[in-house]
């Protein structure tokens, strides 16, 4: 895959990049969940697929990852699977954001899965 510098910091990124938000929480805006992710939303379980995906991803040469709080337990996620790396692998370059707040509560049926705050205190948080 081809890598190009993110902007002027220096940071090598591939030209195609990995975004967490449909991995880190039981449900999310699409549809088809089911089929990519089967029955069992369990923690354990989703971690365990975000781990492959992410593993899929590296193999692939893709070498920037996007993540958020708002994208439930993606951060974590991303974290443990950079955690059981050896510590010689080459890392990836992580972009986030801030602003949104996962208030889903790991469940299928939240009615209300995020809520935007662009507050000061949100920004320190």
């Amino acid at each position: 895959m081809e890598e190009r510098t993110l902007g002027a910091t220096g940071l090598p990124v591939s030209r195609i990049g990995l975004g967490l938000a449909a991995v880190g929480r039981p449900a999310y805006i699409n549809l088809g969940r089911d089929r990519d992710l089967g029955a069992d939303r369990a923690v354990e379980a989703l971690r365990r697929r975000s781990h492959e995906l992410l593993d899929a991803a590296m193999a692939a040469g893709i070498r920037y990852f996007d993540v958020a709080r708002s994208y439930g337990l993606a951060e974590a996620f991303l974290g443990s699977w950079l955690d059981a790396r050896p510590p010689d692998a080459v890392v990836p370059t992580i972009g986030s954001k801030w602003g949104y707040t996962y208030v889903g509560e790991w469940r299928l049926d939240a009615e209300i899965n995020e809520v935007k705050d662009h507050s000061l205190a949100a920004f320190r948080r």
